[in-house]
Formats: structure tokens, C-alpha cells, sequence
């Protein structure tokens, strides 16, 4: 059987190739041509950016008269791509396609390691991204009443078509009370094995050529109507898709539409690493789903108000807290970094020179933030993890001068194994930006000591869940400086052994339970729980411990819980001071009147039914007298904080939050903390035991725990004496 043949490709000349996909009927056999383009040139085409499935399933098509083995997924794109050929009359009855399987000739290492190298110019130079989440599943349609039928068609009527005109501007009418009358359909399955049910045959099948796609109260409609809500900027509290209702309620139109949004944000695509630049580097992109057609920055924009309004001024809805959690950690990223990439007011080219400042937007496009960010998505070869962010770095180093784009090459060559490729990459990041970053992870990351890599190096391979903590590192992690401001300049040997200067400030003495819980309720019973262990802490310990006489435990307590910060009133996602959105709290005052911090705090203590935590005394103060947003501010610093954190209470009588694994060994051997230069924050590590270190001998060594909040210890207060009392510190 004859196979493709690739012609080879110009790299002097950013050569690529393009696929034609030729018009056809529904069930005809996908016919395509291949060609070389220049990107020099500007050609036009599409990206089609999708999940390839599995490799042993296949179906053929034909490039250039050839039988070509694509995936069903892959099958299942085109196909709907080539349908909408007719309706745009484009390109002569074809369209223009990038589509990596068959543009790429996947049998040729060097070529591949080429293309990679190009892949943010192919996706920033298309006219349009197409994000393929796949096709329609296979559920019966829903069961909905006639007068139900008849409700939808007059609101239908009413927003004028709003399914195919999702961008337009709603007639005027009131929104909240219209969608709080639309009908509730039959019980559909739990969260965790929904899907999105069929609508009626013309919504999926080609076959069925209606002037006008009929609408019933689908979880699809109900979507777009949310969307489009939040689009507009609809405070949560009017929105009726959005209103709290009991796990052992029947489940309604409302229920079934958060869990459909979030059906939509989890499929397969949202997972995978390559999939993350695709959707960022386009300027104009849709969602595409079956026939569904989405544009991509009015599902942006619908996310990023949902979490803007219950972070602030929504953030006493009843439930919401809960809602969509890890919808908003998937997609919030890709907003901010499309928008950052495609923004008028931006030009990263005229802010290189600020990278290394993690208080400027530019900081988005550092290696470290990228890796933290996307973390969570999978890569069938685990080296992509790392190669994946390339096409987004930007800038230059300030300490060397060398271009981001240079730091990493990717290298698919056996000799460079995922051990090497990740020990390599964290290393070269280290020296780049002479910081310690790199090697502070959000999450819930549990050291696996046995993977072959140093402690020192995050397993990249593995997927993380972020809850919440994922702006724990993008947006607090600058509000620190605990090396005061020094720069490190890391060592290692034989590519394993990180050898550091640091300064041993405490050491971990008891623990508590970990934030191990997204649900609001399990959170509040953990906040009991830690507010307990304080209390019996300082009120044991104090007779035992000086240092821990005459604590205010309980102000201690709570700036702890928030790592000293608090979310500013400003709220604007395109902005040059990235450090905006998360400030530090004023010392406590000897002033008898409570600052507004602490009245917020009391706020969200009320609201969250924690009142045995409030501090001072409880003032008649409601959060309209501070702004409405008060309470979400704290409550926003408090999550980012605590989540996938343990407390801990250091040797030295400090508060403190570290990772889940913080504290866990003998008594005898208490985990030590660490200062480093070019670490904003203090570092967990537990001492192993001598250790051969080649051309040193024996030498005591470490295992790296993680980063850590140590109260008292955020602003360099461990730094004065470094000079005189750093000691050599071999991290294996």
C-alpha cells in the first residue's frame, strides 16, 4: 500500500505545509490535498488545535490521492470542518488547514524537532484557531413539557435568536425574571458521569436543513444563556442558572447547566499541554463542539466575570464558593495570557527589559510562571511538559542577557531522557532568572523520591489538582522577599546534588491537619481545627518556649491564614502592575480602633459561620460599611493561602503554612527551615543523613520538602545575620 511522501521541508525559510480540505457530502470520504508554504509569506489558514485520541483506532482519508490513517477524533474535525464549507463558500469549495498529525511528518525526529521550534508562529500568523473538543456523545434527548417547549420559544423569541447570535447585544427585558421562569427538565445523571445530552436531530445531524435551529431547555441553550449573563457583567445574585441548590434536591435546569459548563471545560482538550499555546496565540479562536460553535473570547469573558464578581462583590451567594472551581483554575490562565498576548495597551517587546521584575505582567511569560500554570495538563512523551511552554517565553534574562527563547532547545534524542530533561530545565531556569522559584509547586504534590529525580526537581509528569493555589505563586509569591532581594547563584554536581548557601532561621515543632478540602464546609471545619492547635500550642507552650510569651496568637492567627495579604480593590486583568491584585497588611496598630483588615476579617467570620474566630472586639459593622467587596478580599486571600496547605507551629513559637508532607517524620529529626537567597519565601527540608558527595565525601544532605509561609520571616528578617551564620546546605 502506498503511503504519503514528505517532501523536506526549508527551516532557513520557516517552511511548512498546508492542508486543503475539499468540499463534500456528509458521508463522502474526507478528500485532502497537501502543499509547502513559507511562513515568510503570510499564508492564510486555520489551526486546528485538538486531542489526536487513540493511535490504534483509525479511519482513512485521502491527502494527495493517498490513504492517510487519522484518528476518529481527527475524523470527526474535518468532517464538521468541510461541512461548513458551503455555507461560507470559501476558498473555492475548500479550506485551508493546519493540522499537526499530517502537516508534520511524524516519522522524522529532526523535522519534528523543527516544527516545534516554529509552533508559535504557526499559531500566532492563523487567521482563526478551531478548538475541537469533540464531537456529540450519545444520550437520549431530554424529556421536556409541551408548556416548557412553548416557554423557551417565546424567550427565544425574545433575545432574538440568541444561540447563533451569541455576541449581540440582549433586547431589553428583564433577564433574571425571564430565565427564572424557563422549565425545568427530568433528573439527569450525577456530576461526576454527566454529559451533555442530544437536543433534536437537526442539532447534530447534517441531514436535518432548518432555516433555524429549534431550541428546548437543553443543558447547550442554557450554557450560552449563562455565558452570555456573565458576558455582560450580571452580578451572581441575578443570575438564576447560578442560585444554590441542595445535593438532595432534584436536580433542575440550573444544576444541570453548571454541571454541563463544567462538562464543556473538562473534556480531553483542556488536558493536554499543547492545546494550552493553541488557544492563547491566536488572536481569534472558536470553541467548536459537534455542530456548537462558541467564540472563544465570549467564554473567556463569561469565566473571568464569574470569578471577578464572587471574589468581591458576589461573594456572599449562597454556595458559590463552590461552584465551578475547577472550570475557573482550567480556564483563567488561558484568559489572562491570551489577553496579556493579544492586548493594545500590552507590547511585551517594549517590557523585556522587566521580566525578571515579578511585580510587572511580564513576570506571565517566565518559565516558572508557565510551568506552575500548566502543571496540571498531560503529555503522552512527559518532555513536553517542558517543551510545550517554549513558544510563550519571552524576554531576556537580567542576569545573564541571554533571550528566553533560547534557554531550553528541545531535544527528542534517546540520550535525553524525561530525568535529564527536567533536572536540566529546572537548573538552566534557576541560573536564568537567579531565583529560587522554579522549585516552589502549587497543589497537592506529594515528593515521590523514587521517580529517579533530585527532590529538588518537580516531577513535571505528574498532574496536579491546583484548588485554588495556583495564585498562591502568580500573584502573592511577589508580595515576599525573605532573601531580601538577593539573587542566588545555584551549583550543582553531577546533575543531581543542588548545592546552596542558606541559613538555618527554625525548625518545624507540631502540625496540624491539611487543607486537604475544596467544599466550603469541610474548609470550615478545618479552620476549627487549626484555630484548636494554635490555641493549645501557645497556651501549653508558652511556659516551655520564651519566644512565645506575650504573642498575640489570635492576630497571628489570622494573618497567617491569609499569608498576610489581602486582594485590592483593583480588579483590572490588562494591567502593566501585575502586583496589583494581592497587597500586604499593615503591621497591627496600637491604635484601640480595629483597622479595616481586621473589620473584614470579623466580616468573613460571620459570613462563613466561624464567629469563635473573630478577633478584638465585634463591632456592629456590616460590609457595607466598608464596601461590598470587603469580605470577598479577604476570603480570597485566605483561600489562596491555605489551600493544599498544612499548619504548622515552628520551634521558635512562628505560625506557619507549609506543604501536606510538612512535619511528617520523628521527633527526633524535626524538618528544618531554610533561608535561600533568591527564595521569596523560607523552604521545608529534611535531613537525611550523610550522604557522599563526589569530590567532597561525606556531607550532611537534605531532601527538599517544599516552600513555606513562616510568620515573622516574609520580608528578610532571616537575612541579617546570613553572612555570619550561612552554612553550605547539599540538597539531594
Amino acid at each position: 500500500m502506498a503511503t504519503l511522501q514528505y517532501r523536506s521541508l526549508d527551516p532557513s525559510k520557516k517552511g511548512i505545509r498546508l492542508l486543503a480540505l475539499l468540499n463534500g457530502e456528509w458521508d463522502d470520504r474526507i478528500r485532502c490535498e497537501l502543499y509547502t508554504v513559507s511562513l515568510q509569506d503570510q499564508p492564510k489558514y486555520e489551526a486546528l488545535s485538538y486531542v489526536w485520541g487513540s493511535s490504534t483506532d483509525l479511519i482513512d482519508i485521502d491527502v494527495n490521492d493517498v490513504a492517510f490513517p487519522a484518528t476518529l477524533n481527527l475524523h470527526a474535525a474535518l468532517r464538521r470542518l468541510r461541512e461548513q464549507i458551503r455555507s461560507t463558500e470559501r476558498n473555492e469549495g475548500r479550506r485551508t488547514l493546519w493540522v499537526d498529525a499530517v502537516c508534520i511528518n511524524q516519522r522524522d525526529n529532526a523535522e519534528k524537532t523543527y516544527q516545534v521550534q516554529l509552533m508559535g508562529d504557526i499559531y500566532s500568523q492563523t487567521t482563526n484557531g478551531l478548538l475541537w473538543l469533540g464531537e456529540q456523545p450519545d444520550e437520549p434527548p431530554p424529556v421536556v413539557a409541551k408548556e416548557g417547549e412553548d416557554e423557551v420559544a417565546r424567550v427565544l423569541k425574545a433575545t432574538d435568536d440568541l444561540l447563533q447570535q451569541i455576541s449581540a447585544p440582549l433586547p431589553q427585558l428583564n433577564i433574571a425574571e425571564e430565565l427564572l421562569k424557563m422549565p425545568e427538565v427530568k433528573f439527569r445523571p450525577g456530576v461526576h458521569d454527566f454529559k451533555i445530552p442530544r437536543t433534536r436531530p437537526e442539532h447534530w445531524d447534517p441531514k436535518f436543513r432548518a432555516d433555524k435551529l429549534a431550541l428546548e431547555a437543553d443543558s447547550l441553550y442554557q450554557v450560552d444563556c449563562l455565558l452570555t449573563l456573565l458576558g455582560l457583567g450580571s452580578h451572581l445574585k441575578w443570575i438564576a442558572h447560578l442560585q444554590y441548590e441542595p445535593d438532595d434536591m432534584p436536580a433542575t435546569f440550573r444544576t444541570n447547566t453548571r454541571q454541563a459548563l463544567h462538562w464543556l471545560g473538562t473534556r480531553p482538550w483542556w488536558t493536554r499541554i499543547w492545546t494550552m499555546q493553541e488557544c492563547i496565540l491566536p488572536r481569534e479562536s472558536e470553541l467548536l463542539y459537534g455542530p456548537v460553535r462558541i467564540p472563544w473570547r465570549r467564554f473567556l469573558t463569561g469565566i473571568s466575570n464569574f470569578q471577578k464578581h464572587r471574589t468581591s462583590c458576589c461573594a456572599d451567594v449562597p454556595g458559590i464558593n463552590d461552584m465551578l472551581n475547577d472550570l475557573v483554575d482550567t480556564v483563567l490562565p488561558c484568559l489572562i495570557l491570551h489577553r496579556y498576548c493579544h492586548s493594545e495597551d500590552f507590547n511585551l517587546s517594549e517590557f523585556a527589559d522587566d521580566l525578571e521584575d515579578p511585580s510587572h505582567v511580564s513576570s506571565l511569560f517566565r518559565p516558572e510562571s508557565l510551568l506552575w500554570t500548566f502543571r496540571h495538563r498531560q503529555a503522552t512523551d512527559p518532555r513536553d511538559k517542558i517543551y510545550g511552554i517554549l513558544s510563550l517565553l519571552k524576554g531576556h534574562s537580567a542576569k545573564t542577557g541571554n533571550p528566553a527563547k533560547e534557554l531550553i532547545i528541545p531535544d527528542y534524542s534517546p540520550e535525553m531522557n524525561v530525568e535529564r530533561v527536567f533536572t536540566k530545565a529546572v537548573f538552566s531556569i534557576m541560573q536564568f532568572s537567579a531565583s529560587l522559584d522554579i522549585i516552589c509547586q502549587p497543589g497537592y504534590v506529594s515528593h515521590d523520591f523514587h521517580s529517579g529525580l533530585p527532590s529538588w526537581v518537580p516531577n513535571f509528569s505528574e498532574s496536579i489538582v491546583f484548588a485554588g493555589s495556583l495564585d498562591r505563586y502568580l500573584k502573592q509569591l511577589p508580595c515576599y522577599s525573605a532573601c531580601a532581594g538577593q539573587g542566588v547563584s545555584p551549583s550543582v554536581i553531577e546533575e543531581n546534588i543542588l548545592v546552596l548557601e542558606g541559613f538555618l532561621v527554625d525548625a518545624v515543632s507540631s502540625t496540624s491537619v491539611s487543607m486537604a478540602y475544596q467544599v466550603e464546609k469541610e474548609q470550615q471545619s478545618i479552620m476549627r481545627q487549626w484555630y484548636t492547635f494554635v490555641e493549645e500550642f501557645y497556651n501549653t507552650g508558652a511556659s516551655k518556649n520564651p519566644t512565645s510569651a506575650g504573642i498575640d496568637w489570635k492576630d497571628r492567627f489570622w494573618r497567617t491564614l491569609c499569608g498576610d495579604t489581602i486582594m485590592t480593590q483593583q480588579r483590572v486583568l490588562v494591567q502593566q502592575d501585575f502586583k496589583a491584585p494581592l497587597r500586604r497588611i499593615p503591621a497591627a496598630s496600637i491604635s484601640a480602633s480595629p483597622a479595616n483588615e481586621e473589620i473584614a476579617w470579623n466580616l468573613w467570620c460571620q459570613v462563613q459561620g466561624l464567629d469563635e474566630l473573630r478577633i478584638g472586639q465585634v463591632l456592629p459593622t456590616t460590609a457595607s460599611d466598608l464596601g461590598d467587596p470587603a469580605v470577598g478580599n479577604i476570603g480570597y486571600a485566605i483561600k489562596t493561602s491555605t489551600a493544599g496547605r498544612r499548619m504548622f507551629a515552628s520551634t521558635n513559637g512562628h505560625l506557619g503554612l507549609g506543604p501536606p508532607i510538612s512535619g511528617l517524620t520523628s521527633p527526633h529529626n524535626k524538618d528544618r527551615i531554610f533561608i535561600f537567597p533568591g527564595g521569596k519565601t523560607p523552604f521545608i527540608l529534611r535531613y537525611v543523613g550523610m550522604r557522599h558527595v563526589p569530590g567532597l565525601g561525606m556531607q550532611p544532605s537534605h531532601e527538599m520538602i517544599g516552600d513555606c509561609y513562616l510568620d515573622g520571616f516574609m520580608d528578610g528578617e532571616g537575612m541579617k545575620n546570613f553572612n555570619d551564620e550561612k552554612q553550605t546546605v547539599y540538597i539531594v
